[in-house]
């Protein structure tokens, strides 16, 4: 119980994203550290070599001038400073034995009069002394100044480990403020780096909590990977909500539009259960079932496919299509049907690219524009079919010279199932338009129509 209550903190994001990030601030302040102090280090080390170099250099060229005693001399009449660093002096013999010596009293503690101990070789290289309780040491350098002499000079690290030592301390309190910063830091960008993420958890919990799909999380407009999840569940919100309008609006016009039939083959049926020997009967009465119900089936299909349509799930199988070849087909289709009436049907194609689209969708909107120039134009009159390129689109427009569409009914006519009562003893489900702009505006595409009372135009305009 103890031991969840302690991790339980830590399986907020945002509490593990804070340790990250201070653990890695803290991890790269250690690595600067440890780099800075040894080239701090290295750097000081390099300068007291210096210093010591030139010292020896500058005693070997007065002993090459004035000899051994003239080195004595210089070194008696100087103090024990060369400019604010102590150092001491020794010259020995060939033998190692001490022949002068000069060094500060505070490094009597060090065993200096041991180098006679150590046996020539050994100077070649740097010699470090060390004293008890003593946090620094002396470097020796030397230099053979003739076959019978050696000059030794050394210089305390003294300086240096008290450089090292304040430097030390100020970063280690630099370090805290830094890492106190660095969780404030942390702390302060993982709560706004979540914030997206708990108004998107907010929105999913008003969504649970209400059944509504009409809450949206605020986009930060940021640019970066979370901005891109908010405007992809956004956008899937919008289809969501987009799909159950649509699914409700679908079930409400099926349960409005499926009652006539309904009620016809009910009333069929009961028909011919009053009559049950009449084998007559109850044969046109089932023949009139399966009309209604055949009438019923489209009309769902209908419906289907323009919610399909309309909520962006149509499924296209889009290829080429030659327009001039399609329109041809459709004309001499319906051909057929204007002849009886002596319709005369005119095709004009100047679209000479072809259209992406589906072929199948395609004939379904541009036959169904057709169909209704057939049904509505007059007796002997003549429908206009045009294709032509405007731009990135091919336009196909349909002209009849029938009455019109009344200005009254003009805006409803994309509606499902609306029908004009001027047209109510026409044959129709009322599906066909909201169809045809269903499928166009799934392919891209737009629709627009024009009316008069000399007739009316429809135009389809599909993406090349």
């Amino acid at each position: 119980m103890l031991l969840e209550r302690i991790s339980k903190p830590f399986n907020k994001l945002h509490v593990r994203l804070t340790l990250l990030f201070s653990t890695l601030f803290i991890i790269t302040s250690a690595v600067l550290f440890t780099f800075s102090i040894f080239s701090l280090y290295s750097s000081m080390k390099a300068e007291d070599e210096t210093i010591t170099g030139r010292r020896l250099l500058n005693y070997w060229a007065i002993f090459q001038s004035g000899g051994i005693d003239r080195v004595i001399e210089e070194i008696k009449i100087e103090s024990y400073l060369y400019g604010d660093r102590a150092f001491f002096v020794r010259i020995s013999d060939k033998n190692n034995k001490t022949l002068f010596l000069k060094y500060p009293e505070v490094w009597k503690n060090f065993d200096i009069e041991g180098l006679e101990k150590l046996k020539p070789a050994v100077f070649a290289g740097t010699v470090v002394l060390k004293a008890d309780d003593t946090p620094y040491n002396l470097e020796i350098s030397s230099v053979q100044l003739s076959p019978e002499y050696i000059l030794q000079i050394g210089m305390s690290t003294a300086r240096r480990v008290s450089l090292l030592d304040l430097y030390k301390r100020n970063f280690t309190l630099l370090l805290i403020l830094l890492i106190a910063f660095s969780v404030l830091l942390g702390i302060f960008l993982g709560n706004r780096s979540m914030n997206p993420l708990r108004d998107l958890n907010a929105t999913l919990q008003n969504i649970v909590k209400t059944g509504s799909f009409t809450s949206r999380v605020k986009s930060r407009k940021s640019g970066d990977d979370l901005d891109e999840v908010i405007i992809l569940f956004n956008t899937m919100l919008s289809r969501i909500e987009n799909l159950i309008f649509e699914m409700k609006n679908t079930l409400d016009t099926v349960a409005h539009d499926l009652r006539t039939p309904m009620t016809r083959m009910r009333g069929y049926a009961e028909l011919a259960l009053q009559n049950p020997e009449n084998g007559e009967s109850q044969r046109e009465a089932l023949s009139l079932t399966l009309e209604e119900s055949d009438k019923i089936l489209t009309m769902l299909n209908t419906i289907m496919d323009i919610s399909e349509a309309e909520t962006g799930i149509m499924k296209l199988n889009k290829e080429p299509l030659a327009v001039k070849d399609v329109l041809s087909e459709l004309i001499e289709i319906y051909s057929f049907i204007a002849e009886t009436r002596e319709i005369e049907i005119i095709l004009s194609v100047e679209c000479s690219n072809p259209v992406y689209a589906d072929p199948v969708r395609f004939r379904q909107a541009v036959g169904n524009i057709l169909d209704n120039a057939v049904k509505y134009s007059p007796d002997k009159g003549i429908i206009s079919v045009k294709a032509r390129n405007t731009g990135t689109f091919c336009t196909i427009s349909i002209h009849d010279r029938g009455s019109g569409i009344d200005g009254e009914d003009l805006p409803f006519i994309w509606d499902r199932l609306y029908r004009s009562p001027s047209k109510r003893d026409t044959p129709g489900m009322g599906l066909g338009l909201s169809l045809v702009k269903a499928v166009v505006s799934a392919h891209g595409g737009t629709v627009d129509v024009s009316t008069s009372p000399s007739g009316t135009v429809f135009t389809l305009n599909f993406p090349l």
